[in-house]
């Protein structure tokens, strides 16, 4: 297995790890507005996989250390693989564990419509338009792809972090000294 599928198998158990603790302690549910906040923990998450992960492919080739860029491919491919497979997960969970997530977004968000002064023909546009985004098929098309964006993002600052070893300058022919 190589290491950048190894820590987006990390990462991705990370993940539904995370997203079961928030739904069985309520912050999926009925205390979805605080679990909203509370959200923002997967970055961290995400974050600290991608930094092991990056440093991991780093350290597999000390004679030949990593470009900058090549540290952000690997973020991203980390990213990638995991969001292909947190693809799957999501769709699974929205369809078979979560199945009313929909119902107490929409609930979340009347709320703060309401006090935005939204209309309720405008409310229930925004309903509509809300609950196909919620549905399990498209969460599971959006997945892949706010992973990689939020994977990347991360891996541009991380391999910014994770800085080039400096390779010895290659040693230039000397002119001959004058005499």
């Amino acid at each position: 297995m190589s290491t950048k599928f190894f820590y987006a198998l990390i990462l991705t158990i990370c993940s539904t790890v995370f997203q079961l603790l928030l739904f069985f302690t309520g912050f999926q549910t009925e205390k979805l507005a605080t679990g909203q906040y509370l959200q923002w923990l997967g970055i961290v998450i995400a974050a600290v996989v991608l930094w092991l992960g990056i440093r991991a492919v780093y350290n597999e080739s000390p004679a030949r250390p990593l470009t900058y860029g090549k540290r952000v491919g690997a973020g991203v491919l980390i990213s990638l693989y995991s969001g292909l497979m947190s693809a799957v997960y999501s769709f699974f969970h929205f369809r078979f564990i979560n199945v009313n997530f929909a119902d107490y977004m929409i609930d979340t968000l009347r709320v703060k419509w309401a006090a935005s002064g939204l209309a309720e023909s405008q409310m229930a546009q925004a309903e509509k338009f809300t609950r196909v985004l919620l549905s399990p098929g498209v969460q599971a098309i959006l997945v892949p792809f706010f992973t990689v964006l939020t994977g990347l993002i991360l891996s541009l600052i991380i391999a910014a972090f994770l800085g080039g070893k400096s390779q010895p300058a290659a040693e230039s022919p000397q002119p001959p000294a004058s005499s």
